[in-house]
């Protein structure tokens, strides 16, 4: 199976520093000339989806409408896509949330990102398990003939590639709008134990946060 997942498009909340979370931002002017870039890059390259899976926010469900539209492919969403809940940061710029909320931007701040001081914040450990499940549903959906494409957000994506890469921790990636992570996988030898999971030929990184073609924007 081949599975490529990508972040949406610039949305007009990135554009203005704005932290989104679950809010629904369209994409910025700037965004859909990103996507239209990503579109035709997928178009030069000859890739064709069996499969397309967006988060049903608008910023990803419009990337992918974009993205996807030369394809006769279903898009399906699926909740489990969205970005984390950013509770009461939700549609704020830092100095907002500074002017509001003083004493949760503190706490957030004094141990790199305290989430658990955040009001209504999805928590990171809620976040890892989202993933997981995301991970193992489309292994368990899908055939080694697929080609999966998944539109998703950054923050939720960093989690993704913790629990497809089989990390008991998340790494922070600092993904660009549009960006791409290529993998090719072997759901044959996937649950395999020993020495099958140390053989690269099963599981390849093909591009990794891969945003190239917004040279061209």
């Amino acid at each position: 199976m081949r599975l490529v997942l990508v972040r949406h498009a610039e949305s007009t909340a990135n554009a203005e520093g704005r932290w989104q979370g679950h809010e629904n931002f369209a994409l910025s002017e700037g965004g859909r000339a990103q996507a239209e870039v990503l579109h035709a890059r997928f178009r030069e390259e000859g890739f064709q989806p069996t499969h397309v899976y967006t988060s049903p926010l608008r910023r990803a469900a419009e990337t992918a409408e974009i993205v996807a539209r030369s394809w006769d492919v279903a898009i399906e969403p699926w909740d489990d896509l969205k970005e984390h809940d950013v509770g009461v940061f939700s549609g704020l710029t830092w100095d907002e949330i500074g002017a509001r909320y003083p004493d949760v931007a503190r706490d957030f701040e004094a141990v790199g990102e305290r989430w658990s001081s955040v009001p209504g914040a999805e928590q990171p450990a809620a976040r890892a398990e989202r993933a997981r499940r995301v991970i193992e549903q489309t292994m368990g959906r899908h055939t080694g003939d697929d080609v999966v494409l998944a539109v998703t957000h950054g923050g939720i994506l960093q989690h993704y590639l913790a629990a497809l890469l089989g990390a008991d921790r998340t790494w922070g990636v600092p993904v660009e709008n549009t960006a791409l992570f290529d993998f090719s996988l072997d759901l044959g030898s996937w649950s395999l134990e020993g020495d099958v999971r140390h053989n690269t030929s099963l599981w390849r990184i093909n591009c990794f946060n891969d945003a190239s073609h917004l040279k061209q924007v």
